[in-house]
């Protein structure tokens, strides 16, 4: 029997499916360029002269711009914990906001790292923004703001990981995803749980066959979680009618997927004979749990399909993917995460 909503990292036994301990490649995402001054002699700001025989100084390193973005984001949400508005703030406000101070910083320092594929914890120089001016402003008007900005850098991370490769792809697309999740929940009406923060791990870089082989063991999963969590939602349910709008579209996928794998000449993973869930099934309560875990636990396979993608169409269509998966699994009441995609 397979469990269905474990972890990718020890979902299979046989098969370790994010690499984890395993000596997988990865690619080194490129190092940050420095900063050159202009030569002596040459228009624009002026250089100091350089002495005959003496070492010319070490240019200082530059910040990315996407580290510096983040950071102004992280800046944004503890001004308006702190701003003249924060009397109007409610608990579950508080908790998002103070979230999207430590991840927008955690994501600006790993995005300023040598190789921000590990996602470092330090970095050097370590990127930093102005506090913003909120003035008079009101709450709505400040959370709307913050709301336009991480829906535009969910933008341009979506842009960086059409762009890039490999792991690189990965952590635009998760940041993309991230910036695109707190953006809605800025604008819910009812504010959504947050993750914990949790240990990094170490992410694999797969071929995009075997990428594709590891999302369609685990989709033959999901489609039988949704049969089992259908039959215990009332029938006339939204959740019911979200149920099976939503094991349609799994089962599309799946046919894409195993599609491709046979145009490869691949082995297509076939289904299990049973799936044990981590809990019983009983309630619609149950039911609902079950669906939210899959589709949370099933975002790190979608993000090993982005990080293999070939191309830049393979990858918008992987970080499409990624993102309603995302969607899906927050629809459900899934807790939002500070790297959607990553084995954490």
């Amino acid at each position: 029997m397979v469990d269905a909503t474990t972890p990718p990292a020890t979902r299979w036994g046989r098969r370790d499916v994010l690499g984890l301990g395993l000596a997988v490649p990865v690619l080194a995402a490129c190092s940050v360029s420095p900063a050159v001054a202009p030569r002596p002699g040459t228009s624009g700001a002026s250089a100091p002269a350089v002495t005959p025989g003496a070492a010319s100084p070490a240019p200082a390193p530059s910040v990315p711009a996407a580290a510096t973005a983040e950071q102004a984001l992280s800046v944004l949400a503890a001004a308006v914990l702190t701003g003249p508005r924060r009397g109007d703030l409610s608990g579950d406000q508080r908790r998002l906001l103070t979230f999207l101070r430590d991840v927008h910083a955690d994501h600006a320092v790993a995005l300023a790292g040598a190789d921000p594929t590990t996602r470092p914890t330090t970095a050097a120089p370590s990127p930093s923004a102005a506090p913003p001016n909120l003035g008079k402003a009101s709450l709505a008007d400040v959370l709307k703001r913050l709301a336009r900005q991480e829906a535009a850098q969910a933008a341009a991370h979506r842009r960086a990981a059409t762009a890039a490769t490999g792991l690189a792809a990965l952590v635009s697309g998760s940041l993309a995803v991230a910036a695109d999740s707190y953006a809605a929940a800025l604008g819910a009406s009812d504010t959504p749980p947050v993750s914990a923060k949790k240990a990094r791990r170490p992410a694999a870089l797969l071929s995009d066959v075997a990428a594709d082989q590891e999302l369609v063991a685990q989709l033959h999963a999901v489609v039988f979680g949704y049969q089992l969590a259908i039959g215990k939602l009332k029938f006339t349910s939204g959740a019911r009618r979200r149920a099976v709008s939503e094991l349609a579209a799994t089962r599309r996928l799946l046919d894409t997927r195993i599609a491709f794998l046979l145009g490869r000449k691949a082995e297509v993973p076939a289904a299990e004979p049973a799936y044990a869930p981590a809990s019983p099934v009983r309630s619609a309560g149950d039911a609902s749990r079950l669906v939210r875990g899959m589709q949370a636990r099933l975002e790190p396979y979608v993000g090993l399909v982005l990080a293999a993608a070939g191309d830049a169409g393979a990858r918008r269509e992987a970080l499409t993917l990624l993102t309603s998966t995302s969607r899906t699994a927050r629809a459900w009441g899934a807790p939002l995460q500070a790297w959607p995609g990553w084995p954490d």
